[in-house]
């Protein structure tokens, strides 16, 4: 039986036009809601609509802002981002007593309802000091410091123009509700292009993230083609939010995948605005290798194997610094570090690591090839020990 929340949704999303396959039941998982086929769905079956006139986007936003707020806020909202726009949306949905009811441009109460609550939350931004700081020495960490600066000025923002309006509104409009919303907004959310006239799921420099009810139901299985593929009698019915490694999963949705193939790392020379993106097996190296081995030649157009003996000793030496920064996996035992996160930490590490582990082979198989290019020559080197 589906929980009341769900089937308050359910009824919602239909009564507005949406559409959720009654073979599809919707239950609550150790990943949040979740899809279940509950009998054969055959290829080209539509599992689930939303009209756009339900989506949560700009124009939904701006026009429910403008209601409450006044039409002389219209200037002012203009100028603040998609995202501030949005999530202020959600978030006033939070801010009317239960007593009371809540004005009718807020439209998504039910929709709303239905999705994790706070404390089922778990990209980094809800994670603990402890666990954070477990993150050191990887690129997630800088990523989160700098995501929470950026959100907390965006709602500081917001609340100051709201507390101008409405001092009780501001009180209520708090950093945990612009987080949570914000959150939701990252983890569910589509890009605006798929509101185009020719629909697109490909971001653009001007698009934006916007949320449909029920479309963002199907939690995410890497490769799942969603437009054809038959789903069988108790199979969960999965979305794919593409190819994505771990470091933007985590990130963005708060999850990982096991040996995810799609992981990668990001590597760029000091003072060089080139930056590399390494995957698994030293897949994309090449750019790499020659932008090193032209910095290290006297004649670029002449590279002898002593460039690129020279060559892979510096990028060993930047593949071991990249090492030895990666921190350690927490003991399972550490009270202070959740079961979930420390899986995706382990997770995360593991593709580094490959990664890393793959660069070291190729540049020392750069070397040896090195090494034969000046025996070729007649000249044989020699390698003091360290």
């Amino acid at each position: 039986m589906e929980p009341s929340s769900t089937a308050d949704l359910r009824r919602w999303l239909t009564t507005h036009g949406g559409f959720i396959h009654p073979f599809v039941s919707l239950s609550q998982g150790k990943f949040g809601l979740s899809a279940i086929a509950q009998d054969t769905i055959d290829a080209d079956t539509t599992i689930v609509s939303c009209p756009f006139s339900l989506a949560i986007d700009l124009e939904c936003s701006l026009h429910a802002l403008t209601a409450l707020f006044g039409e002389s806020s219209l200037v002012d909202l203009q100028s603040w981002s998609e995202r501030q726009l949005i999530c202020t949306y959600i978030c006033l949905h939070w801010i009317f007593p239960d007593s009371s009811p809540i004005p009718d441009v807020l439209r998504h109460l039910p929709y709303l309802k239905s999705l994790p609550p706070a404390d089922a939350l778990l990209t980094p931004l809800q994670f603990t000091p402890s666990e954070l700081e477990a993150f050191r020495g990887t690129n997630i960490y800088g990523a989160t410091r700098d995501r929470q600066e950026s959100w907390n000025a965006e709602w500081d923002k917001c609340r100051t123009f709201i507390n101008a309006i409405n001092a009780d509104w501001a009180e209520r409009y708090t950093w945990d509700k612009y987080l949570r919303a914000s959150t939701y907004l990252s983890t569910r959310a589509f890009p605006s292009t798929l509101l185009s006239r020719s629909p697109t799921l490909q971001t653009t420099s001007s698009s934006y993230p916007f949320m449909l009810p029920g479309v963002d139901i199907l939690n995410h299985s890497r490769g799942q083609p969603v437009s054809w593929c038959t789903s069988y009698p108790e199979e969960k019915v999965f979305n794919n939010y593409g190819l994505k490694a771990n470091d933007e999963l985590i990130l963005g949705y708060g999850f990982s995948l096991p040996q995810n193939p799609d992981d990668k790392i990001t590597l760029q020379l000091g003072g060089s605005s080139n930056k590399w993106v390494i995957g698994r097996l030293a897949s994309g190296v090449e750019g790499l290798w020659n932008e090193v081995r032209r910095l290290v030649a006297e004649i670029p157009e002449e590279i002898g194997y002593e460039d690129d003996l020279e060559a892979a000793q510096l990028l060993l030496e930047m593949v071991q610094k990249k090492c030895d920064l990666l921190p350690d996996l927490p003991d399972e035992n550490d009270a202070g570090i959740r079961s979930a996160v420390r899986l995706m930490l382990k997770h995360y590490l593991e593709g580094q690591r490959d990664i890393l582990t793959s660069l070291k082979l190729h540049f020392e198989k750069r070397q040896e090839a090195a090494v034969e290019a000046a025996r070729d020559e007649g000249i044989e080197l020699v390698f003091d020990d360290e």
